[in-house]
């Protein structure tokens, strides 16, 4: 009978993979679970007609030696490279949108995507999770890495300890509509622009940052929290019509294809001061911990893995 350790871990975002790969090379047994139809969470990268656009997570900077020593590493292996520099930090992104880099990251592991965790619960001296088709997934160790509200309706019930902190964490909801069409961006250089007012917070142009090629125009439209917490629940033409129209400044030519997306959980309103919350054999990550970024993801999910194999 094998002595190696297991760990469970619900998401495949940053946070996640960080946490499966950091265990991995410590030698323990690691099973992914995600609901999603792939990996990476908010690094999300869509295919519309024949371009290729982010509609997650638009960059990522590095603060932490942590994080910039891997990024290194990344560059040299042309996954990533800087986009542009703002407030005298690079921006990066990933040469095949940023999901293409999360798929990297997640190979090697045992990743079970289309997976729906329906709850988790403790089970001898490990847990479980059972999933929306019934199925139950053992582990020693569990770390949880959905938004606060997720992993607060899988512990109901268990876990009652990281409740409270739990119920403190709110998030910033976002509409994301893809844009892709004949014509030209009018984009300034080099490809993204924050509107000032209205109901548009950024707009990302992916053929200049390097995303997908060809003629045209291929933008990423994400809107104001405001304006999606008051439509949120309006039908996606609608809101499409809006945004796609709040946007036509920044294009010239037909839309020829269009895409909306609701992100409920876009970010954290206020960070923890913790880099993950452990409770026995049980963590919780994400970056609600580690802070409203990718790097703060990575390293919530860095500090998960450690209280775990510690």
């Amino acid at each position: 009978m094998s002595n190696q350790r297991k760990c469970l871990i619900v998401g495949a975002g940053m946070a996640g993979l960080t946490s499966a790969r950091m265990l991995r090379e410590r030698g323990w047994d690691v099973t992914v679970l995600d609901k999603g139809r792939g990996v990476g969470g908010r690094m999300a990268t869509r295919r519309l007609g024949d371009a290729r656009l982010d509609h997650g997570a638009q960059f990522f900077t590095v603060r932490e030696a942590a994080f910039r020593d891997l990024v290194e590493v990344w560059e040299r292996r042309g996954w990533v490279r800087v986009w542009f520099e703002e407030n005298g930090h690079p921006r990066y992104c990933a040469e095949q949108g940023l999901n293409g880099l999360a798929k990297r990251l997640a190979e090697g592991l045992d990743v079970r995507a289309g997976t729906l965790v329906k709850r988790v619960e403790a089970a001898g001296h490990g847990w479980k999770a059972v999933t929306e088709a019934g199925e139950e997934i053992h582990g020693d160790t569990l770390i949880l890495t959905p938004p606060a509200p997720q992993t607060l309706a899988l512990l109901e019930g268990c876990g009652a300890e990281l409740h409270g902190e739990l119920r403190t964490i709110e998030y910033d909801p976002c509409f994301a509509l893809l844009l892709a069409g004949d014509g030209i961006s009018t984009v300034p250089t080099p490809g993204f622009v924050r509107p000032a007012g209205g109901v548009i917070s950024w707009i990302g142009d992916n053929i200049q940052k390097g995303v997908t090629a060809g003629k045209g125009f291929a933008l990423t439209v994400h809107a104001t929290a405001e304006f999606t917490r008051l439509h949120f629940d309006s039908e996606s033409e609608a809101v499409a019509d809006m945004l796609e129209e709040a946007a036509s400044p920044w294009f010239v030519g037909r839309v020829t294809a269009r895409q909306l997306h609701r992100w409920r959980y876009s970010q954290p309103l206020a960070v923890c001061d913790k880099r993950c919350l452990v409770a026995g054999s049980l963590a919780v990550a994400g970056d609600a911990w580690g802070g409203p970024r990718i790097e703060g993801a990575f390293l919530s999910g860095l500090a998960a893995a450690a209280a775990i194999a510690g």
